[in-house]
């Protein structure tokens, strides 16, 4: 297989952002840094391939009755299916800076926000490897963006 060495920084990429990955595998890691917007409502990473997100990520700050949650998702062409709500801390304020890592893992996506770990979300969609795009959205400023492996 080919192995994809990663991309250097990209700093303060535009809002929505969509950048090709080369596919998810094992040991691949993303690390995302922003600023929330200062009214922010929510920002989603996704991780897709055409119609389909492996992993939907959904930082709602104050977005309807939706207060500091993380919504964690997969889609096919079926639609949405069981989202993953609890967390033990929720690490985003509007007007303040994160980084977030995301490493695919064989049997998840570990995420840790500001080196601490945040949560873990199983694979529910295979093969990995055909999702190929990281697709950014929503009421962040992104201030750099680059991944390895």
């Amino acid at each position: 297989t080919y192995t994809y060495p990663g991309s250097g920084p990209i700093f303060n990429p535009p809002v929505p952002f969509v950048h090709n990955l080369g596919g998810l595998y094992p040991n691949k890691m993303v690390v995302i840094s922003g600023i929330p917007l200062p009214k922010a409502s929510r920002f989603t990473i996704n991780f897709e391939n055409g119609p389909d997100i492996a992993f939907h990520l959904d930082v709602r700050i104050d977005y309807g009755d939706c207060k500091n949650v993380v919504v964690r998702n997969s889609k096919t062409a079926q639609g949405y299916q069981q989202e993953e709500r609890d967390l033990a801390w929720f690490p985003f304020s509007p007007d303040a800076w994160f980084q977030m890592m995301i490493m695919v893992e064989m049997s998840a996506f570990k995420v840790a926000v500001n080196n601490q770990h945040l949560l873990e979300y199983r694979h529910r969609l295979q093969p990995l490897g055909r999702f190929d795009t990281l697709g950014i959205t929503g009421d962040l400023r992104l201030t750099e963006f680059r991944f390895q492996g």
